[in-house]
């Protein structure tokens, strides 16, 4: 019978040329003896039911042909599931973050080969609030980036899009300074203007923020926080993060966490994964090893 698996498909994902590979790799994952039943709805709710339909019956691999948000979405159906079936990711977003911590190519062709070959790996994934994120976790000022920049930018332009909405925000949004993080019961870190949590070291083209990372499954995730600064200074500080030019740079602090829980007294709006989100509560938890990946 071979091995079943559902593929969550996102046609509307930011990459369009991947697009039309779609029907190949449905051929090509059928030779490499999977049975593969797509979803492509977009009414979430019947993603959510075939997910779900997946791991009751224990089938073999979930496909991810979208971006970070497809995965993110998928993950909050997954997360809960006793039994989660391997995810392997098929890039078909504007940054691709999680596919670029896990390793993944963006060659579609190479992720196929690496999926035949069968390797996995068990990572980490963080849950704030009510919801599960794979890559990032961001609140306050700039953070709004991903979702805010209009489509038509992404598709024309990929991550360079994010670049000019940066440059807009920076000139001309609205700096915070209500959020306070406590990060153990002794240390509270407040009057921040924003703060990102990570599981790998690079947030869209913001690449290598992070210089001494650590593995995939060690149960902490990286977070970077900023306090309501002089908006030309903040640019030189990421610009000088970016190039490794000094570890520490201020205003910009570095620490690492397995939880924490956050608070502010006005309304920031949460970003996970790319997405602007609402959540329940503002604690923030490390779930390791708690999807098994396809790697190379």
């Amino acid at each position: 019978m071979g091995k079943l698996a559902l593929m969550i498909y996102n046609p509307v994902s930011g990459k369009k040329r991947n697009h039309k590979y779609t029907e190949i790799l449905l051929v090509k994952l059928k030779e490499i003896g999977y049975k593969v039943t797509v979803n492509s709805s977009n009414e979430w709710k019947e993603n959510e039911e075939a997910i779900q339909e997946a791991c009751k019956d224990h089938w073999d691999a979930i496909f991810i042909a979208g971006g970070d948000g497809t995965i993110k979405s998928t993950l909050q159906c997954l997360a809960e599931q006793n039994y989660r079936p391997t995810l392997g990711i098929f890039p078909f977003g504007t940054s691709n973050e999680f596919a670029k911590f896990i390793g993944m190519p963006s060659n579609l062709m190479e992720v196929l080969s690496i999926i035949k070959k069968g390797k996995t790996k068990k990572v980490d994934i963080g849950k704030f609030g009510n919801r599960y994120f794979a890559n990032i976790a961001a609140g306050g000022w700039l953070t709004d980036i991903t979702y805010k920049t209009p489509t038509v930018l992404k598709t024309y332009f990929g991550e360079f899009a994010y670049c000019l909405y940066f440059i807009k925000a920076i000139l001309h949004g609205k700096q915070s300074n209500k959020i306070s993080i406590r990060v153990t019961p002794k240390k509270e870190l407040s009057d921040l203007s924003n703060f990102i949590i990570m599981n790998g070291n690079s947030v869209g083209p913001l690449e290598s923020l992070i210089t001494n990372t650590t593995p995939l499954d060690n149960g902490y995730f990286h977070l970077l926080t900023c306090k309501k600064t002089n908006r030309i200074r903040l640019f030189f500080a990421l610009f000088a993060k970016m190039l490794h030019l000094t570890e520490t740079v201020a205003p910009l602090n570095y620490y690492k966490i397995k939880s924490g829980s956050f608070s502010t007294s006005e309304n920031v709006i949460v970003n996970l994964d790319g997405d602007q989100v609402d959540v329940d509560n503002m604690e923030f938890v490390v779930l390791p090893h708690h999807i098994q990946v396809f790697v190379p």
